[in-house]
């Protein structure tokens, strides 16, 4: 068997096996071991196995995952989440559709500070379903608003998905984080739409909910002030070149725990809770970024990424045709794929592709992260769809897949606006960063 062979036999075998439920890093793990041990040899693979155990657990760009998941994980403790719910209700929650566009408002609330698409989803799904329900609001929609809102945490900054973009293509966290802002703000407003018109339009038929008074709207802009000034504060240093985005993280982490313990809502149980958690993602976010390198290494001897950029050679000439063509691509991966393995499969492989393409690498992430946000919400394996699901098991999964159309709508109206639009990706590089 060539290594050509084998590289796309390889490829295809941790494809099945990710299928099968196969956690992602021991699949690719093991797949780029297998196959460098028969293009190297046993003493070679299982040198560049334990490199690559190093170089990852070392490397400093990756070493914020940690920081960003406890942030996260505290404010969750801290019960910022439900604070956050609470305001947005008693802002919004009285118009057509407002409990839903309320759990629109909390899920980037919340994004801001998790990082995580999934503990976003859980998060709010725990706090807003149970509302919406009381409130006799159609099941579909109240899970739906859930699970689109929570794709939101992955690209609202701090995003770990766009941590392990800028480690996987050596590109600054601080110019990804940056260029998603735009993107995450259109992504708000397309699905705030979405509820919009779909309860205007009659595809969801939401009760009236009563008008919170003029004290209670007063306290509730008063308890998001906690969330927008951490949020202000981190992406403030970050730009201003008072702290990296390792320490913006630590910083993070410091001002979430202070507002937990002067508030009294974070106790010891709790942050005992948040750092096992926190362990816990770690390890295995640390598992899957080994396994992938590991992997991505075998398909390098294989001479598989080169071999493709060549394939598709007319598409470079053509760069609209080559996002279009990915576009189709990812669309098909996100409806049988989680988000991380499409993430950490194809970026290898299509990086090189994007750049012989003439085509700007940070609006490449902020593209792909966009398409994995969709494959969150696709049924029939949707991430999201199950973590809203599993919190609330009374809820029939073909009403969230009826429900999450609206939201599907919504995204695919914002990747056309990024490729006719591509400044809404890199306008602010230039503006706040000159590039």
């Amino acid at each position: 068997m060539d290594n050509l062979t084998l590289g796309t036999v390889g490829f295809v075998a941790v494809l099945v096996l990710i299928l099968l439920e196969v956690p992602i890093g021991v699949s690719m793990g093991l797949i780029g071991i297998a196959g460098a041990i028969m293009i190297i040899g046993m003493d070679g693979a299982l040198s560049i196995g334990a490199s690559t155990v190093w170089q990852s657990l070392t490397n400093y760009t990756i070493s914020v995952l940690p920081l960003f998941i406890l942030m996260g994980n505290l404010a969750s403790a801290a019960g910022i989440s439900s604070r956050l719910y609470a305001s947005m209700r008693a802002l919004i929650g009285h118009r057509s559709g407002g409990l839903a566009l309320a759990t629109v408002g909390a899920s980037a609330g919340f994004g801001m500070l998790s990082g995580s698409s999934l503990a976003t989803a859980a998060t709010i799904s725990r706090i807003a379903v149970p509302e919406m329900k009381a409130a006799n609001y159609p099941m579909s929609l109240s899970a739906a608003s859930v699970a689109a809102g929570g794709t939101l945490g992955i690209l609202i900054p701090p995003s770990t998905i766009l941590v392990i973009y800028a480690f996987l293509t050596d590109q600054s966290i601080k110019d990804m984080m940056l260029a998603a802002l735009i993107p995450a703000a259109i992504g708000v407003v397309t699905y705030a739409l979405a509820v919009i018109l779909a309860v205007k339009l009659g595809y969801e038929n939401t009760p009236k909910v009563e008008r919170a008074t003029g004290a209670e709207r007063l306290a509730a802009l008063k308890d998001l002030l906690p969330t927008l000034s951490i949020f202000g504060l981190i992406m403030g240093g970050l730009y201003t070149g008072v702290f990296t985005a390792n320490e913006a993280a630590a910083v993070g982490v410091g001002i979430v725990f202070i507002y937990g313990v002067v508030t009294r809502q974070l106790n010891f149980a709790g942050i005992l809770t948040a750092a096992r958690d926190t362990a816990r993602t770690s390890g295995a976010l640390y598992l899957v970024l080994i396994g992938a390198g590991i992997f991505n290494f075998f398909l390098t001897l294989t001479g598989l990424p080169f071999t493709l950029t060549s394939m598709l050679a007319p598409f470079v000439e053509n760069p609209l045709m080559l996002i279009l063509l990915l576009v189709v691509v990812y669309l098909i991966l996100g409806a049988v794929m989680d988000s991380l393995a499409m993430l950490l499969l194809t970026v290898p492989l299509f990086a090189p592709i994007i750049l012989a393409a003439g085509i700007d690498p940070i609006w490449f992430g902020i593209f792909v992260v966009v398409m994995v946000e969709i494959g969150l919400i696709t049924p029939p394996v949707g991430m999201n769809l199950f973590v809203v699901r599993a919190t609330n098991p009374e809820v029939p999964l073909l009403q969230i897949w009826k429900g999450v159309v609206p939201f599907l709508m919504a995204e695919i109206v914002r990747v056309v606006l990024l490729i006719a639009i591509p400044a809404t990706a890199v306008w602010l590089l230039y503006a706040v960063l000159g590039r």
